[in-house]
């Protein structure tokens, strides 16, 4: 429904997109999942996951947005849509077959520093009693290690996120003071620390910053381009 260059379906509204469109937009995505609705964090960069049980979807259901400065949302409540929204930031989508449990993630850099994913799973964990042999994880298309340039800043702060595997996840830069950001290396040290089985976690290959077919924020500026979605609904 929206109009160049958001016409690829924009999921977002944190751009110069209508709002009327991206919800025109996000009723298709609920169509086509049988979903009558989709619920999405704020997405602020936090690390910061909801929890939404059955309970909770009456209040819910009447807020506008019911999830502010939060960046993950995780349920065992049937038939409801949760959408994770990036464009260079990772979607990750995450699935408990044993315990039916879902969740999405936004995580760009500040949210991979900040492990946004671990505590994720450790919800899945301590409110589903979900364990790490089942839970299934998928990062969506993301910005990859030979586009994500970075400063002094970001280095300092991912040394410290972490310092065992630094020499994989801050990359040489031919210029000084720039390091390229390896997201792979910081959310597989994630699935890592809770002993996710290797076979349970899948990368897709896509880099949003050379894929034409991906919004990307760093590509373009941040409000002159639109967000795609990952959702997952529980049956």
């Amino acid at each position: 429904m929206s109009q160049p260059p958001f016409n690829t379906l924009n999921l977002g509204n944190i751009n110069k997109d209508r709002l009327e469109d991206v919800l025109a937009n996000r009723q298709i995505v609920k169509e086509i999942l049988g979903c009558e609705r989709l619920f999405v964090g704020e997405q602020k960069h936090t690390n910061t996951v909801a929890i939404v049980k059955e309970e909770h979807l009456p209040s819910l259901i009447e807020e506008e947005n019911p999830f502010p400065e939060t960046d993950g949302i995780i349920t065992n409540v049937k038939n409801i849509g949760l959408l994770t929204l990036a464009a260079d930031c990772t979607p990750i989508i995450l699935f408990d077959p044993q315990k039916q449990v879902i969740g999405v993630v936004h995580s760009g850099w500040k949210g991979t520093e900040l492990k946004i994913l671990s505590v994720a799973l450790q919800k899945m964990m301590d409110e589903f009693e979900s364990e790490a042999k089942d839970i299934l994880i998928c990062f969506g298309p993301f910005i990859k290690k030979e586009s994500y340039e970075i400063g002094e800043d970001v280095i300092e702060l991912f040394k410290n996120a972490y310092p065992e595997i630094i020499d994989e996840v801050i990359l040489p830069h031919p210029i000084e003071g720039k390091a390229f950001l390896n997201i792979e290396a910081a959310q597989l040290a994630q699935c890592n620390a809770f002993n996710i089985p290797s076979e349970n976690i899948q990368f897709l290959p896509f880099d949003t910053y050379t894929d034409h077919r991906f919004y990307s924020a760093r590509k373009a500026a941040p409000m002159e381009t639109g967000r795609f979605g990952g959702v997952i609904v529980l049956r």
